[in-house]
């Protein structure tokens, strides 16, 4: 029998059993996870909060990516060291620094950094794939190549200012604040470019200056139109170095103008906000591209991000200074720095809070349920009883019912107050006889009351129009149906309106205004050729009457013939007038000052029976409009009320009023609210027939002889009218006379002095090119311009133009017409610009689309309107080349 295992056998197996089960862990070798080698290239330094937010992020998305990273950081100091003496050191530094150290990835932030990134790749690190993000106006083709691949920073420039533009409607002007960095000047392009799309609602001015002082200049004399838009920048003052958000707040401490910028890292330090990207989501996505070449993934497969998500974020101190309602903002808007509320408290003593309210109220709604159902029956009948009324008067329509006596039973407040009615009560019992002003529409709802009855049918969308308290035209739609009873037996009316005088206006503002610009563009066509014929006439005209005698019969034949074709050029100025009239001579001009002057000019040449009143309430009335338009309306509507009363005699009115449009008024006139000019004319004649009311700007309509006007009198008003963004308004009824009200936007001059001042200078003996495709113009203008003194080139196209230039640039001046094949007027210019800026251009056209595309070519100096004689020409040279010197 064998023997049972000793104590010291079983406890020496044991520890043996003990030491192989922990062998593994002790033969096994513990190493640390590889590290990889990446170099960050920051444009800027340590502190800046942009870089810094780029830094943080790329760090946030290696750590979530868990990749193991040795995170090299260089700082380039872009915005305080910018000279290439100043980068060609880095580099050197960089060479010595790491010419031991192979890195796996090179992410470059901002605009600098990618810049020597790219340049010294082939030197430093050739090879090694490149992730930027930060990168303002690169043209992604620039980007696109071998081991790049990164983050585009795109602003969202033109929301930001749209909403600018819904904060502050009355802004028209953005001031851009920048400094001249690499960053700052690719950041001013992507402005330009968002402009393009902004044109419609902003202008933009541009202050650039690498020092402070320049651009706390400029703000001080900001125009009253004006906000900001501040680029990040930075600069130096005395010594000391202001970062962007330094620079933010003393910008926004020194004007009192909502300053708007792009940027999450500068809110709160003056910025209005606005649709801002972050820095932090710029370096994130980069760094998740960097983790994701760190694991193998081919960068061909990682395409550069365009745009990334960018959110609506405002300033609540910002928001309270400029007065901008929240409900404005768009949806899902993040508000920061707002305070906090008093009654917030801790969580813990909120939800105790809670919970005891939801007992007690438990508590206290099963108390108040014994009472709320004795109360049931009673508030049923209240509600019953109060819902009609409250239904009635909360409708926007007038509502009324009647008896089979045509007794009001009751109406609502829209009712009464539409007919300046004390209340609903107050119509209880009564018939329209009673309580209506106006007979015929007495009579005329009566007669619809008696219809609707009669037959039992309901009548619907039937139009009525009454006078209303100042004696305007209102127009109602209305509808009456049948009232029954239980018994299904008719025993009243039930009648529904709404005021359609707004609708009808609207409508017939369309139709006018439809039918103008159809007889506008059909009257510019022909007053383009017709001033085609008048420059040819005039011009061989005047060049004859040189090679003459005035005194002759010759002499005084061809001084008619200018006389007929000046009254030709009036004429054809009349039809531009009413279909695309022009805004050139707008100018500061005290419009008070100006209504006397008229009446006092007009008051001698007018019969004694005719009394002439003047009153003038708005001053000062200094506004931009044009005085010579202005006088020709006020005499337009002056002669016809003169030419009404003639026979008869009475008063002509003239007024010229401060009124304040409200929402409802500004709409239904076309115009904007707020302050403006009213310029009334009222005669005491004859009236207008109401059958040619809505006739009477109709151009060449008339009630005259055929030798007292061209009817086109009233057409020239509306047309100037709405050139100065106004609005005309006539009321008249037969034997009350006619009253013609203008409305005028009380826009204030640019400077306080109501005047016009300054010479054009004369000059001579300069050498002109003119280009002109009609072959009458071409002969007869050089004769003109060489009677004054000039040597003269005539050609006839554009191209030929440019041959003569390119070969021989030699000329003081080139005078072109606008319509011609091939190369127009306005091409041209701006070909010449290219290579020859200096060089002033005069455009001459009878077309105001020339104005338009003229407007931005800057070596256009004067536009000259066909027809024109020897000395319009002169003047507009003579101007010309004085400026120019």
């Amino acid at each position: 029998m064998k023997k049972a295992a000793s104590p010291h056998i079983l406890l020496a197996a044991l520890c043996a059993l003990l030491v192989f089960a922990a062998a593994p862990a002790w033969c096994v070798e513990i190493t640390a996870p590889p590290k990889h080698s990446v170099l960050l290239l920051n444009s800027y330094h340590n502190g800046y909060s942009w870089s810094d937010n780029i830094l943080d992020g790329v760090r946030d998305a290696l750590h979530d990516e868990k990749a193991h990273v040795d995170l090299h950081i260089e700082y380039l100091d872009g915005k305080r060291a910018r000279t290439p003496l100043v980068h060609e050191r880095y580099r050197e530094l960089l060479r010595s620094k790491y010419a031991d150290q192979n890195f796996e990835v090179i992410v470059a932030t901002d605009n600098l950094a990618v810049r020597l990134a790219l340049s010294w790749r082939d030197s430093l690190f050739p090879g090694v794939p490149i992730v930027f993000c930060g990168v303002n106006d690169v043209e992604r083709e620039a980007l696109i190549g071998e081991n790049v691949t990164g983050v585009l920073e795109n602003v969202d420039i033109v929301e930001t200012l749209r909403l600018a533009k819904r904060f502050h409607p009355w802004a028209k002007r953005v001031v851009v604040v920048g400094d001249s960095s690499i960053t700052g000047l690719a950041i001013r392009n992507q402005v330009i470019s968002a402009s393009k799309e902004l044109g419609d609602i902003f202008s933009f001015d541009y202050i650039t200056s690498s020092s402070l002082d320049p651009i706390l200049n400029g703000i001080k004399e900001l125009p009253p139109d004006a906000i900001l838009y501040l680029i990040p920048s930075y600069y130096k003052v005395k010594g000391s170095v202001y970062d962007a958000s330094e620079v933010l707040e003393i910008v926004s401490q020194a004007t009192d103008r909502p300053v708007y910028s792009n940027w999450n890292f500068l809110l709160g330090h003056g910025s209005v906000g606005g649709k801002l990207i972050s820095g932090h989501t710029q370096g994130y996505e980069a760094g998740k591209y960097v983790a994701e070449l760190l694991r193998g993934v081919p960068i061909s497969s990682l395409p550069i991000i365009e745009k990334t998500e960018n959110q609506y974020i405002f300033s609540y101190p910002r928001l309270m200074q400029f007065h901008i309602p929240q409900d404005l903002l768009p949806p899902d808007s993040i508000i920061v720095d707002a305070p906090k509320a008093f009654y917030e408290v801790s969580k813990d003593l909120f939800w105790s809070l809670l919970v005891s309210f939801v007992l007690l109220t438990f508590a206290l709604v099963m108390l108040a349920i014994n009472i709320l159902r004795r109360r049931r029956i009673e508030r049923k009948i209240i509600n019953q009883l109060s819902f009609q009324e409250i239904l009635m008067d909360s409708i926007p329509q007038l509502v009324c019912w009647k008896d089979l006596d045509g007794r009001y039973l009751g109406a609502n407040r829209s009712f009464t107050e539409f007919f300046g009615i004390q209340g609903p009560d107050y119509v209880m019992g009564k018939t329209d006889y009673h309580i209506m002003k106006e007979g015929r529409f007495t009579e005329w709802v009566a007669a619809l009351d008696r219809e609707v009855l009669l037959s039992e049918k309901p009548r619907f969308r039937v139009r009525i129009s009454l006078s209303g308290p100042g004696g305007e035209t209102l127009w109602l739609e209305m509808n009456k149906v049948p009232l029954y009873d239980a018994n299904n037996k008719v025993v009243g009316t039930l009648s529904t309106a709404e005021n359609m005088t707004r609708e009808i206006n609207l409508e017939r503002q369309l139709l006018q205004s439809q039918k103008m610009e159809a007889i506008g563009a059909l009257a510019g066509g022909i007053a383009h050729d017709f001033n085609n014929i008048l420059t040819s006439i005039m011009n061989s005209a005047e060049l004859a009457l040189m090679d003459v005698e005035p005194d002759t019969d010759a002499g005084k034949d061809l001084e008619r013939v200018i006389r007929a074709a000046s009254r030709g050029k009036r004429l054809v100025q009349q039809i531009m007038a009413f279909s695309r009239p022009s805004q050139e001579g707008f100018q500061p001009t005290d419009l008070a000052e100006h209504v006397r002057d008229t009446v006092n000019l007009l008051q001698p040449s007018l019969p004694r029976n005719i009394t002439v009143n003047a009153t003038v309430t708005a001053e000062p009335a200094c506004v931009m409009v044009d005085p010579t338009q202005i006088y020709q309306v006020l005499m337009n509507l002056c002669t016809n009320a003169f030419q009404a009363m003639r026979n008869t005699g009475g008063e002509l009115d003239v007024r010229l009023e401060d009124v304040e449009l409200d929402m409802d008024h500004a709409r239904e006139l076309d115009m904007e609210p707020g302050r403006a000019l009213r310029l009334v004319v009222a005669d005491t004649g004859p009236g207008i027939a109401p059958e040619i009311l809505d006739k009477v700007f109709d151009p060449f309509f008339t009630t005259k002889g055929k030798k007292e006007g061209t009817g086109l009198g009233l057409s020239v008003v509306l047309g100037i009218v709405k050139n100065h963004a106004g609005a005309v308004r006539v009321k008249s009824r037969p034997d009350e006379g006619a009253t013609f009200e203008i409305y005028l936007p009380a826009r204030p001059a640019l400077n306080d002095r109501c005047e016009l001042k300054g010479r054009w200078p004369e000059l001579s003996h300069a050498r002109i090119l003119f280009v002109e495709d009609d072959p009458d113009q071409l002969l007869t203008t050089p004769r003109v311009l060489e009677s004054l003194g000039f040597e003269v080139t005539p050609v006839a196209a554009g191209s030929q133009a440019l041959d003569i230039l390119s070969a021989n640039p030699a000329f003081d001046l080139v005078i072109t017409d606008f319509d011609m094949p091939g190369v127009d007027g306005v091409e041209l210019a701006k070909r010449i610009g290219r290579y020859l800026p200096q060089l002033p251009v005069i455009l001459i056209s009878g077309r105001n689309q020339a104005k338009k595309k003229a407007k931005n070519t800057p070596n256009i100096r004067r536009i000259v309107d066909k027809p024109f004689g020897r000395d319009e020409l002169a003047e507009a040279v003579s101007y010309t080349l004085g400026t120019h010197e």
